[in-house]
């Protein structure tokens, strides 16, 4: 026994049993004085304690054979491996057990398993190959969702995926593929059907779309609360499971469903699964990387009615393993980005970023024929905060100063933190009349506050097309500022030659 434990099982000899839809039954036989076994019943003995098709083994003592011989028993009919045939390989071996072993139903229903699985083991390849390359989050959702639901993968109709909120103790909609209703389910299938696209163009397509579906937008309006569970909940039994979980609500089922990650309801428990409106079958099952969830994917067979196939609950758990990993990696460099990007003390811009961003929308309102107007912005007197107050008092008027400008400028308007005490805004799409009355805005915020703040601006552009004016300008404007007495504002390019955040 020691050396079946040790036997190497090759991939494709434990494929070969894995696929059988039938139980096997293996018996050794060994004559008298016998010592080893070939290598290939060595490798059978070993599966057939590894949860396949085959069963056993069974050993017996026999006299009529001068070497160990293995038999394969299922249906009443017998399949004798002599010393030559097992040392023949794998082919011979699965030929045989086609020919001899399986009747005609049987080794057709192996061939079918065969026929489904193999592009699906291909197509999943092929999702996890656009997975890494992908430095999108919300691309690498809508790859995993095209997986479960294209019919080259897994070939649901349609699927939803539920953001983990861990602080929220919530799930989330978030991204869903798949027909809103039946009409449109209709025009799909028959878009598909018509044009043949393979996944990569389905794949290409998706994560190049800039709307939403309907499907999808009616689950970004789901959401569901962890602590509102009850006895039964679909969502909550899957973030406590290991792999995917099919629930049925035909009552017709019987048989210890739990047992194999089946359960049988009558109606959804959870609101969010109920809100879906599933068929008669649905597939819920949790994303997670060493043991943390990271959110919750809900597939059915909503329109074509199809049974969700138990064998493809593994490549279910496969696709979703990669996912996790993938997201985990795509987080990780998200992070490093921000850090690269932002201002560490303010989480504003820094001022590498800020450039590129403005070399970006100079370039962009020489197109539209728009303006933008920079302003660099100076604290008052902050030396002196410093040495008072000391440098945590400084920090946290440098914090208070970021979260006014984000709080009180456009969400389109650009914010960084230059270094020191020394801000910049871009505002974009503007007038002269409108950076005046921001200007004055945050001037005033900042002194209910207890802040000056000493602004320089330029509008740009002004009846020159040179980039590099614009800052030029703006700084000037500021030094002007600082030299005549601070606490107000001058913008390059507006009718008030200052203006003063307070009379």
């Amino acid at each position: 026994m020691q050396r079946v434990r040790t036997a190497s099982v090759p991939p494709y000899l434990r494929a070969l049993f894995r696929r059988l839809s039938v139980p096997v039954a293996l018996v050794v036989e060994l004559p008298a004085g016998a010592t080893s076994l070939p290598a290939m019943a060595l490798q059978l003995c070993k599966l057939a304690q590894q949860g396949t098709k085959l069963e056993g083994p069974k050993f017996e003592a026999v006299a009529a054979t001068a070497s160990p011989r293995v038999r394969l028993e299922h249906a009443g009919r017998s399949l004798v491996l002599d010393h030559e045939a097992l040392v023949a390989g794998n082919v011979p071996l699965a030929r045989q057990v086609a020919a001899e072993l399986l009747d005609r139903a049987e080794t057709a229903e192996a061939l079918e398993r065969f026929a489904r699985e193999a592009p699906r083991q291909d197509a999943l390849r092929r999702l996890t190959r656009a997975m890494l390359e992908t430095q999108s989050i919300e691309r690498l959702r809508q790859i995993t969702l095209l997986g479960m639901t294209s019919s080259a993968a897994l070939g649901f109709d349609r699927a939803a995926l539920f953001v983990h909120d861990e602080e929220a103790r919530a799930v989330v909609g978030s991204s869903a593929i798949g027909p809103y209703d039946d009409d449109e389910a209709h025009q799909v299938w028959e878009a598909i059907e018509l044009h043949d696209k393979t996944l990569e163009e389905l794949i290409a397509e998706h994560v190049a779309g800039d709307t939403e579906s309907r499907f999808e937008a009616f689950v970004r309006t789901l959401e569901y609360d962890i602590d509102q569970a009850v006895p039964g909940d679909e969502v909550a039994a899957a973030l406590a499971a290991s792999g995917p979980l099919v629930f049925t609500r035909s009552m017709r089922r019987s048989g210890p469903l739990a047992a194999s990650g089946l359960f049988t309801l009558p109606q959804p428990v959870s609101p969010v699964i109920a809100a879906l409106d599933p068929p008669d079958e649905f597939l819920v099952s949790a994303i997670k990387l060493r043991g943390k969830a990271l959110g919750v994917v809900v597939a059915d067979n909503r329109y074509s009615r199809a049974p969700i196939e138990r064998e493809a609950l593994a490549s279910v758990g496969f696709l979703l393993d990669a996912s996790a990993l993938v997201l985990e990696n795509l987080r990780l460099l998200e992070s490093v980005e921000t850090l690269a990007r932002h201002d560490g003390l303010t989480g504003l811009f820094n001022r590498r970023e800020f450039e590129t961003r403005m070399q970006e929308e100079q370039s962009r309102a020489q197109r539209l024929g728009s303006q933008c107007a920079l302003l660099l912005l100076d604290v008052d007197h902050f030396k002196a905060v410093n040495e008072e107050q000391g440098a945590r008092a400084g920090d946290e008027m440098l914090q208070m100063v970021g979260v006014l400008l984000r709080s009180t400028l456009r969400a389109h308007d650009i914010v960084a933190r230059f270094g020191g005490d020394v801000f910049a805004v871009l505002v974009t799409d503007t007038t002269a009349e409108q950076v005046v009355a921001i200007v004055r805005r945050v001037g005033a915020l900042a002194l209910e506050q207890g802040i000056s703040l000493s602004v320089g601006g330029s509008l740009w552009p002004r009846g020159n097309e040179d980039t590099s004016v614009l800052y030029a300008e703006a700084d000037g404007a500021l030094y002007a500022v600082k030299r005549g007495g601070r606490g107000r504002a001058r913008i390059e390019g507006a009718a008030e030659d200052s203006v003063f955040f307070q009379a």
